[in-house]
């Protein structure tokens, strides 16, 4: 708001929406891709739809240069299916293996993710 409506007999009020999160491009010339090393890698957010703000708020994104990001995000060939599965599966382990270390239970560690992201990608963690 500029200082104009502060000074107004009835001053505009300050908006009360709630700013989406972004990556910017500010470092994108430092980012490394982390299939191809190549400089100048987007970011890609691991969960997108409703769960991209988590994404960026708890890191699950890895940098990945321009073309492997539209195959990613299209998610239409095998090695993007694979891919996208992988690194939804190594976000929850380490989101939850980073929760067991720090002393809480697996089954509470578990439900923590379910609450936050809404959906089990490891077939090995079962819900009690």
């Amino acid at each position: 708001m500029t200082d104009y409506y502060k000074t107004c007999a009835f001053p505009k009020p300050g908006s009360t929406k709630k700013k989406k999160k972004q990556n910017g491009w500010k470092e994108k010339q430092n980012r490394v891709c982390v299939y191809t090393g190549e400089r100048g890698a987007e970011r890609h957010e691991v969960f997108g739809g409703p769960n991209r703000q988590t994404s960026i708020d708890y890191g699950f994104q890895i940098d990945i240069n321009h073309d492997i990001h539209e195959e990613l995000q299209a998610n239409v060939t095998e090695w993007a299916q694979e891919q996208n599965a992988y690194w939804k599966s190594h976000f929850e382990k380490q989101f939850i293996t980073k929760l067991t270390d720090s002393g809480i239970a697996f089954d509470q560690a578990l439900k923590m993710w379910m609450n936050l992201i809404g959906r089990n990608y490891v077939d090995d963690y079962q819900p009690e």
